[in-house]
């Protein structure tokens, strides 16, 4: 009696080969695929930031945050250009259940499913725009004092450095950590305020709020003013294939998936 055949080990090569080509193949319509999902999610946030979702209630996030995201410095409306997909998501997310106090966004965003958020998140994640024209007045004799609060800390009061956090100079640490240079002192003043009374809660383990409750009045707006005096991380140019321009908007007549 014979045994059953031996392999050898050329056929063995040209069986992985063929193994590892046809996984490539295979791979490649997943990626194709995920890309089109991508684009579809941005085209889908494009809309909603520029025309709100079509549901009652709900507005265009441009009409507040600007077309490209720069904000409103003369009323403390944030930047969000370039901030990442994490932080808007959880931030929106935080306004619909109250832990972020946004007396302008609470009623906004009550229509807004999950999938709305996670695509206008993703679209101001991508966008790109100069720091606009802060008109707040700034203190030069808190300069020094919000410097050293922002880089040293005030350990003494059990108050750490701002850019343990938030990154050197305060260009955040995506993706949980935004960043807060280039926001203009009003919005950073409301924010600090609103940790400091317990109005906004959604910091993880308080941090926030124990720090803020710390400073007093002069150190806050020290720090407030120190941010908005630098300018916004610039983390590339956005890609050509998802310039507003270039977006394939989905049709007004489909609605949101909850």
């Amino acid at each position: 009696m014979t045994g059953p055949p031996q392999t050898t080990f050329p056929s063995v090569r040209r069986s992985l080969a063929m193994g590892l080509m046809l996984l490539a193949f295979a791979l490649i319509p997943a990626k194709a695929a995920s890309a089109d999902n991508e684009g579809a999610m941005i085209s889908w946030g494009h809309t909603i930031a520029m025309q709100g979702n079509g549901l009652p209630g709900n507005t265009a996030c441009a009409e507040c945050h600007r077309i490209n995201g720069g904000g409103m410095p003369s009323v403390g409306i944030p930047r969000i250009a370039g901030q990442t997909e994490t932080y808007i998501y959880r931030e929106i997310r935080g306004v619909q259940k109250g832990t972020r106090f946004s007396p302008y966004m609470d009623r906004i965003v009550l229509n807004l499913s999950k999938r709305d958020i996670h695509a206008v998140a993703l679209y101001y994640s991508t966008v790109r725009t100069p720091k606009l024209h802060d008109p707040a007045e700034f203190d030069p004799s808190l300069a020094t004092l919000g410097r050293r609060i922002a880089h040293r800390g005030l350990w003494e009061r059990n108050i750490p450095a701002c850019i343990i956090c938030h990154g050197q100079d305060g260009r955040g640490i995506p993706p949980n950590f935004p960043y807060i240079a280039g926001q203009s002192k009003t919005y950073l003043l409301g924010q600090l305020f609103s940790f400091a009374v317990i109005k906004r809660k959604d910091d993880p383990e308080g941090l926030m709020r124990g720090i803020a409750s710390r400073l007093t009045n002069r150190e806050i707006k020290a720090v407030a003013q120190y941010f908005a005096s630098l300018e916004p991380p610039v983390y590339g140019p956005i890609p050509v294939k998802n310039r507003p321009d270039r977006l394939r908007l989905i049709p007004h007549k489909e609605t949101p998936s909850p």
